[in-house]
């Protein structure tokens, strides 16, 4: 049990080093804007390292709100002249920074979530903070999105599965007031993880080479341009990895699913994609 539990460990941490780095697909800025690729946000953990003053350098800008008790989430991104922040409020808001020095804040562009429909908590609660993946992603000359994700659990007798969701919403510069208008594509499975017990008796557990379904599965994205629209064309491939109860490490099966996104579909990708065995349940 000891050995399963350390190998499905090892596992685990090397699909989600896997799925970040696929999931981006990026190694600069330069090189996102002349691939069309995405580019990565690194979460600064520790604000007051950061900035000592950053309560009185981001909490005291217009629009803003935060707190030492919720903390907001803020993320570096390197630039060519230097690096800017992308900070998530308490008050759902995303808010594009620059730090001119500890304590001084220039806050170049806001956009509140107020009006999209972000997902509930898990204990049925309204969402204080938007939940997103630490990147952006190319949606037009100049423009960029975000994935906004939706992370639902689930527990079974002896295992659970994990599954993430994405909404892809553009952050206009010119709009400040987030709504369904900028969802870009919506009810995208983003990531998942699936165990589920498959020996229940002391001959199962000693005579099967594996005792469980197990499933993992990540999202990657290609971008093209085109003169059709003002956004770029997405292609998206569901790579997932399923190794069944009953057989060996040896029989464990990686499968490819690819499908052109339609803007604001909620439902195509879901039906196309494996997502662990059909996604979470009731969906």
């Amino acid at each position: 049990m000891a050995r399963h539990l350390i190998k499905k460990l090892l596992r685990l941490d090397l699909f989600l080093l896997l799925a970040a780095v696929c999931i981006l697909g990026i190694q600069s800025t330069a090189q996102a804007q002349s691939q069309l690729q995405a580019v990565r946000l690194r979460e600064i953990k520790d604000l007051d390292k950061l900035d000592p003053n950053w309560i009185m350098g981001v909490c005291n800008l217009p629009g803003l709100e935060c707190n030492k008790v919720e903390v907001p989430r803020l993320f570096e991104r390197k630039t060519e002249t230097g690096r800017e922040f992308y900070a998530v409020m308490v008050n759902r808001t995303i808010s594009r920074l620059e730090m001119k020095a500890p304590g001084q804040w220039q806050l170049l562009n806001r956009w509140s979530f107020e009006k999209y429909p972000l997902p509930t908590a898990q204990d049925g609660s309204e969402a204080r903070m938007i939940d997103i993946h630490p990147a952006l992603y190319p949606a037009g000359p100049g423009l960029w999105a975000v994935a906004v994700l939706d992370d639902k659990l689930e527990s079974y007798s002896g295992g659970g599965a994990q599954f993430v969701i994405a909404d892809f919403v553009t952050l206009d510069p010119a709009i400040t007031d987030i709504d369904e208008d900028q969802r870009k594509f919506g009810n995208i499975p983003f990531s998942c993880n699936k165990t589920v017990r498959a020996c229940f008796t002391e001959k199962e557990h000693k005579t099967s080479p594996h005792c469980h379904d197990e499933s993992t599965g990540y999202l990657t994205l290609k971008y093209a341009a085109t003169t059709a629209s003002r956004y770029y064309d997405w292609t998206a491939t569901w790579n997932e990895t399923s190794w069944p109860a009953g057989v060996p490490l040896s029989k464990e099966k990686t499968t490819q699913q690819t499908l052109a996104l339609k803007p604001d579909s909620k439902s195509e990708a879901f039906d196309a994609f494996a997502f662990c065995d059909g996604g979470p349940a009731g969906r």
